[in-house]
């Protein structure tokens, strides 16, 4: 009772203690054999915190050389902006034919809002032609006469288009006008988007030092740029396609503009107007597709009207058709 009430004493806490601290001595002696287990899965997870860190930084935020391609891209706009003012209201007019072509498949679309986007294509295709035409007549200014800037002027599909587009933007909507204003778009955007992929492949490289046939991918900007590369390929690959419909568009809306004459009084001239269009293509020194499409069609009317199956009538209605665009036009085929 005495011990128990006055404590332990001296001996046996200097026993105790040393028992203890033994126990302690060989827990730390185990804790540190097992210490590499222990920091193992630490390690992992502290590497993919890392990993998910740079990740996010190299999503998030762009790097040199996408900085050194922007700069590139910009500084190539600026230089030429002529042909970014091109550029640029090339895709207001594709922007505006796409409007007005998928207006009416929404509710809350009126007949006056789609007619706004019919007339921004066309004046926006108008711009273009003559911004285009003052590009391409600035030489005559210096070194030619009146007769010859007339004639080259004349000889302009720049000029055409924009007689083209003046017109049928003052009548009612025609949905088939739009079809070679958007089509010719289309291949001019192609063509500069093309120019600045190669303005920024060639940028990328220089700053690489892997040589001008080389292409550095970057991980954010090489989707969008392998998209836009496909594209532009498959629309450089279909240009000649696209010329010729362009052409036999130009064509059948001649018969389009005789039936709209027909239909009242307000564009009882349009096909008057048009011809002289249609004749300039035929004529146009830089488009041959308007000529060999009026040839592919003669040629196959006149194997049509020389059918044995093909009434009488029918065949020298043709013929008489044919013998009127010849002498309507500078020179038949």
């Amino acid at each position: 009772m005495a011990s128990a009430t006055n404590g332990p004493t001296g001996d046996e806490r200097s026993q105790s203690a040393s028992v203890m601290s033994g126990r302690v001595l060989n827990h730390d002696s185990r804790q540190l054999n097992r210490s590499p287990y222990l920091l193992l899965p630490i390690l992992h997870e502290c590497c993919q915190s890392v990993g998910v860190l740079a990740m996010a930084s190299a999503t998030n935020g762009p790097t040199g050389d996408e900085r050194s391609q922007s700069a590139s891209v910009m500084a190539h706009l600026f230089s030429s902006y002529v042909n970014t003012g091109l550029y640029l209201a090339r895709i207001g007019t594709i922007f505006s034919c796409l409007a007005f072509l998928f207006s009416p498949f929404f509710s809350g679309s009126d007949p006056a809002g789609i007619e706004v986007w019919y007339r921004r294509a066309l004046l926006a295709s108008a711009a273009t032609s003559a911004l285009r035409l003052h590009q391409r007549l600035k030489s005559f200014h210096s070194n030619g006469s009146s007769r010859a800037i007339f004639e080259a002027l004349l000889a302009e599909d720049s000029f055409h288009y924009l007689i083209y587009s003046v017109v049928f933007a003052f009548l009612p909507p025609i949905s088939v006008c739009l079809m070679p204003v958007f089509l010719f778009a289309v291949l001019h955007v192609t063509s500069f988007t093309q120019v600045l992929l190669n303005v920024s492949a060639a940028r990328n490289n220089a700053a690489t030092g892997d040589g001008p046939n080389v292409t550095v991918n970057n991980v954010q900007s090489s989707y969008v740029r392998n998209l836009l590369q496909t594209a532009v390929t498959k629309i450089n690959a279909n240009d000649q396609p696209i010329l010729r419909l362009i052409a036999l568009n130009e064509i059948m809306l001649m018969v389009v503009c005789i039936f709209m004459a027909l239909s009242g009084p307000r564009i009882i001239l349009l096909p008057f107007i048009y011809f002289p269009f249609l004749k300039m293509r035929y004529n146009s020194r830089r488009n041959p597709h308007s000529r060999v499409a009026f040839y592919e069609l003669r040629t196959s009317l006149t194997s049509l009207a020389r059918h044995p199956r093909c009434p009488g009538f029918a065949s020298r209605m043709i013929d008489g058709l044919i013998g009127v665009v010849c002498r309507l036009g500078a020179s038949g085929r």
